[in-house]
Parts: C-alpha cells; structure tokens; sequence
C-alpha cells in the first residue's frame, strides 16, 4: 500500500513539473493534457487519474505557488526588515519557473473564476501581511507610512511588474533586480534617523 502510494506521488509530482514547464514555454492555452502526459512519461489515462480536467492542474500550481510566496513572506516578516521582506518576495531567482506562469494565471483570471476568487484570496493575504510589516516598522520609527495598506498594494503592484519584466525582459533597459526594486520602494518612506542609522552600519 505504501509503495503504491508513493508511486502515484511520485506520478503526480512529475505531472506537476511536467505542466509548470509547459505552460512556461508553451502557455496554458497550447499546451494540451497529451502534451502534459508526455512531457511527464506517462499515459493520458495516467494524467486522468490525478487530474479531471486541464483546468485542474493549472489549480494545483496556483495553489502551490501561492502557497509558496505565502510562506516565502511569512518567514521574512518575522524579521521585521521591510527591505528583507521585499527583497524575498519579489525574488524568483530560485524557481524561475514561475515567473512566465505568472503571466498565465493572471490572464486565465480573466476567464476562470475559481483562478479569479484564489488569486483574489491569495492578495487579499499578501497585502495584510505585507501592511503588517510596514505599520511595525513604522511603530519604530523607521519607516514613514501614513497608511501601510496603500504601501502594501504599491509593494504587490511593483510586484506584478517585476514579474512580467523578468518574464518578458527589459527591451532597452538593464533588469532592475529584487533587491533594488526593494530598494526604491522602501528608501523614500525611510525616516532620517533610520537612515543615518543604516548608513552608520554599513560602514
């Protein structure tokens, strides 16, 4: 029993992988669950033993990726550094999978409501946690943030962008990185104090 369960895992797992390549490359519209199957090794019978429709492996990796940018967050704000904060949530550097995906869920939002109502759920989050940071830094005075929702929305716009600009390039203009990106976003609401405090300790 349990080496049949590990092996429909493992099964999954690479179907997963399998779709998150494809609709990278390819786009969720073009790619087809035969391709899916094939890309993974296995049969389109063993794609539907897992997965009803194409619709719902395309649900599984939103639920993994936000997930992941979920914990990603979750982790740093406990740092209370908002440059750390947005530097790891802004970074795909580690899965650049994702960042041609992303453009895909979004434009499937579009047209799938379910994709609509869990991306919806997934920002609704982000932006509490992301305003949670920036009020505590605030409450120290590190930071000038009259209002901590609106900087978290500017934060997850900024966010949206970064992630089309590494998906598609910067036509004419270096790449800005996740960690300047973090940069301009945090330094303009720095307090004076904060900052001198800053540049005293990179000395």
């Amino acid at each position: 029993m349990t080496d049949r369960f590990e092996r429909r895992k493992v099964t999954r797992g690479r179907l997963v992988d399998a779709a998150l390549k494809l609709f990278s490359t390819s786009g969720y519209e073009h790619a087809t669950v035969d391709d899916i199957a094939q890309e993974a090794g296995y049969s389109k019978g063993a794609y539907y033993f897992h997965f009803s429709t194409k619709d719902d492996i395309l649900l599984e990796l939103l639920r993994m990726w936000t997930e992941g940018r979920s914990a990603v967050l979750a982790a740093e704000a406990e740092s209370g550094s908002p440059r750390a904060t947005l530097q790891a949530f802004f970074s795909y550097e580690e899965e650049p999978a994702w960042k041609a995906v992303l453009l895909e869920f979004w434009a499937q939002a579009t047209r799938n409501m379910e994709v609509g109502k869990r991306l919806s759920q997934a920002y609704a989050g982000w932006r509490k946690q992301l305003a949670d940071v920036f009020a505590a830094a605030a409450a120290r005075g590190e930071l000038r943030a009259e209002s901590p929702q609106d900087a978290a929305s500017v934060a997850l716009a900024a966010h949206d962008g970064f992630a089309v600009q590494i998906a598609i390039g910067s036509p004419g203009a270096r790449p800005m990185t996740a960690a300047e990106l973090a940069e301009s976003l945090v330094a303009p609401l720095e307090t004076a104090a904060a900052s001198a405090e800053r540049r005293a300790a990179a000395r």
